[in-house]
C-alpha cells in the first residue's frame, strides 16, 4: 500500500497469518477471497464490534452473475469498487495523477503527435471468451481498416507477457500506433479499466473505446481524449474517421490538447486503501452500517447496471483474425 499523507504509516502486504481480531477493517475481494455461495469457513469466527468488514469488487456484476449474492445479506459493512455510489472508490484510472505526472514534464503546446506515428490501431486482446460483441464489432472493422491484434486473441506473434508486469514491452508495443482499441470485457456503469488509462492515455495513443456509456468516460476522463463507438453509426463510419484523423495531423493532435490545459482545481484523489484509512477515522463506530441486500446493491433491480451481452462464440482464435491479412 503507498504511504498515506494523512496518516503517518506505510503498510506493507502480510505474508505471515495474522490475528484478524485486531484489525480496523477488513477487505473481502468479490471474486478471490469468497466463495460463490456464503460458508462460515471462509470468515473470521467472529466479527469485533469494532471491525468493519469491506466487499471489494473491481470487475463487473457480469463476472459473478451466478453467484448466490442473497447468501452475503447482513455480513458487509462498506463497499468498495469503480462504481461511485460505493462507500469506497476504487476506479482502474483517474486523471489526477495523470495531470500531477504532467505537470512534472509538461509537453510543448505545439507538439506534433502524429509525426511520431508510424503505425494506425492495436488492439491487445487476451480474454477470448464470454459473451461481449466486442470481438464482433472488432471483426467489421477490420473488413475496412488495418487493425494488428497482440495478445492471447492476436494475429501478431510478438507480444508482452499476460501478467502485465513488462511494462516497457507494452510502451514500445503500442507508442507507435495512432489508436488502441480500448474495448472493455463488458457493457456496465462506470466499468472503465486500464484498457483505457494505461495502454491508451499513458502511451500517447488515442483510445477508441467501447464499453461504458459516452457519459461514464466524459464524466472521468481528460475532455476530447477519447473516440466512443457510439458515437458512429456502423464500424465502417468508424473506420472512415480514423482514416480522416490518419490524413489530417492537426485534427488528430486535437485529441492531445488535454495535456497542456489542465483543469484549474483537479479533484481529490487517494489510493483505494489510503482512502479506507481516511474513512476508518472518520467513522463512528457506534453507528454500524449493513449491506442488507447486497444483491440488488451491486447487479440492480433487473441487471441494469450492465448491458445483456450477445454471445459470439465458444473462443476467437488466431487464425480468425490472422486470414484478414494473408
Amino acid at each position: 500500500m503507498p504511504q498515506c499523507e494523512f496518516i503517518k504509516i506505510n503498510n506493507k502486504k502480510q505474508r505471515r497469518k495474522i490475528d484478524t481480531e485486531d484489525a480496523d477493517a477488513i477487505v473481502f475481494r468479490g471474486v478471490h477471497d469468497i466463495p460463490a455461495v456464503y460458508r462460515n469457513s471462509h470468515f473470521p469466527k467472529t466479527r469485533p464490534e469494532h471491525q468493519i468488514w469491506i466487499y471489494f469488487a473491481y470487475e463487473p456484476p457480469t463476472i459473478t452473475r451466478d453467484w448466490d449474492l442473497i447468501s452475503y445479506n447482513g455480513i458487509f459493512n462498506w463497499t468498495m469498487s469503480y462504481r461511485n455510489d460505493s462507500d469506497i472508490l476504487a476506479p482502474w484510472g483517474h486523471i489526477t495523477p495523470l495531470y500531477k505526472a504532467l505537470a512534472g514534464n509538461p509537453p510543448p503546446s505545439n507538439k506534433d503527435y502524429a509525426r511520431e506515428k508510424s503505425k494506425l490501431v492495436i488492439w491487445y486482446a487476451s480474454y477470448c471468451y464470454r459473451y461481449l460483441d466486442r470481438f464482433s464489432y472488432a471483426r467489421e472493422l477490420m473488413q475496412y481498416i488495418r487493425v494488428e491484434v497482440f495478445g492471447a486473441c492476436g494475429n501478431v506473434s510478438r507480444s508482452c507477457k499476460k501478467d502485465r508486469k513488462d511494462l516497457s514491452c507494452l510502451r514500445d508495443h503500442i507508442r507507435p500506433y495512432k489508436f488502441y482499441l480500448a474495448f472493455e470485457n463488458f457493457r456496465c456503469v462506470e466499468y472503465i479499466t486500464e484498457k483505457f488509462w494505461h495502454n491508451s492515455l499513458d502511451y500517447d495513443v488515442v483510445p477508441v473505446v467501447l464499453g461504458a456509456q459516452k457519459g461514464d468516460y466524459e464524466r472521468v476522463a481528460p475532455p476530447n481524449s477519447f473516440i466512443h463507438v457510439d458515437d458512429f453509426g456502423s464500424p465502417e463510419a468508424l473506420a472512415n474517421y480514423l482514416k480522416y484523423l490518419d490524413q489530417n495531423d492537426d485534427e488528430y493532435n486535437r485529441y492531445f490538447a488535454w495535456k497542456t490545459a489542465p483543469p484549474k482545481n483537479l479533484p481529490d484523489y487517494e489510493s483505494r486503501f489510503c482512502e479506507v484509512c481516511k474513512k476508518l477515522l472518520q467513522v463512528s463506530r457506534t453507528e454500524r452500517k449493513v449491506y442488507t441486500d447486497l444483491d440488488r446493491w451491486w447487479r440492480g433491480e433487473n441487471y441494469e447496471f450492465c448491458q445483456p451481452m450477445m454471445w459470439v462464440g465458444e473462443k476467437h482464435s488466431k487464425p480468425e483474425y490472422a486470414a484478414r491479412f494473408r
